[in-house]
């Protein structure tokens, strides 16, 4: 089994969330990841030295087709920034 391969980003104008569009090492599946931003606390910053770090808090089903992955993400991305 092989890595999913980064297909496409989608970045939020804020800059704290982008989607990632990914599909499997045969091609024959799509999925997205939310990843967002989050900062820390200046006390924090000895083991997060870039003021932050980004975590996945969620992760879409599989697609059939990059287009239908595409969307959802879009739609995501609306809905997580208005």
């Amino acid at each position: 089994m092989g890595n999913w391969i980064v297909r496409k980003k989608i970045e939020a104008k804020d800059g704290v969330l982008n989607i990632e569009i990914l599909s499997s090492p045969d091609g024959k599946l799509f999925r997205y990841f939310v990843n967002a931003w989050t900062p820390v606390e200046e006390a924090e910053k000895i083991y997060h030295p870039d003021g932050g770090y980004w975590s996945c808090p969620e992760m879409s089903g599989l697609y059939g087709r990059i287009q239908d992955c595409e969307r959802d993400a879009h739609s995501k991305l609306s809905l997580l920034c208005p």
